[in-house]
């Protein structure tokens, strides 16, 4: 009678599945393994082009932050120089402004009277002197306002005077120099608005 080892092909059998699936299993797992190796290097790379590509923006503001201050130094640089320039003008107008003024008051000023002081502050003049009547000084008004060298004329007071045997007419006369008028009113608007902005801007709390 022949007998057949059954128990023993069947351990076979379960041995060789073992076999296929621990191969199978480490097959899947170096599989999982390189398919996550790739995975990390090509977002390691990724991340490297991301931080590069950052990188380079960064530096591409940092140029134009550069450009942008040397521009807005540039238009303040412009500004001073137009301010200085506007300054110098002014005041080299200023500077003449009194021999011309004078020469003016002297063209207007009617033969029967005559100037013993005049005073120019930044344009605004005060003119006294002497006149043998009313109707002189009346006159020297209205040659000052018909002018286009001066504006704003009045007679700040007139008053009679005695010079030797003479009875005269002592007179003061204000008025501004059309420039000093301008320089003036132009400075009374700035200091205007810097009050203004002064008193708008948030006070600091203490």
């Amino acid at each position: 009678m022949i007998r057949i080892n059954l128990l023993a092909d069947r351990h076979a059998k379960d041995r060789l599945l073992i076999q296929q699936q621990v191969v199978l299993g480490s097959m899947l797992i170096v599989g999982a393994l390189v398919l996550g190796l790739l995975w990390y290097q090509a977002l390691s790379a990724q991340i490297d082009q991301a931080r590069s590509d950052i990188q380079m923006a960064e530096q591409e503001l940092s140029k134009q932050d550069a450009i942008r201050a040397e521009v807005r130094r540039m238009e303040e640089e412009k500004d001073r120089l137009e301010n200085i320039k506007k300054a110098i003008a002014d005041l080299t107008a200023i500077k003449a402004g009194p021999t011309l003024a004078l020469d003016n008051v002297n063209v207007l000023l009617p033969k029967e009277m005559w100037l013993t002081a005049v005073n120019d502050t930044s344009g605004s003049m005060t003119l006294s002197g002497f006149s043998f009547s009313n109707t002189a000084v009346a006159q020297f008004m209205k040659n000052l306002e018909e002018s286009p060298e001066f504006t704003t004329v009045a007679l700040k007071e007139i008053t009679q005077a005695t010079v030797g045997q003479e009875t005269l007419q002592q007179f003061t006369v204000t008025c501004w120099t059309i420039l000093g008028k301008k320089l003036a009113d132009e400075k009374a608007r700035r200091d205007a608005e810097a009050a203004a902005a002064a008193k708008a801007a948030p006070k600091k709390k203490k």
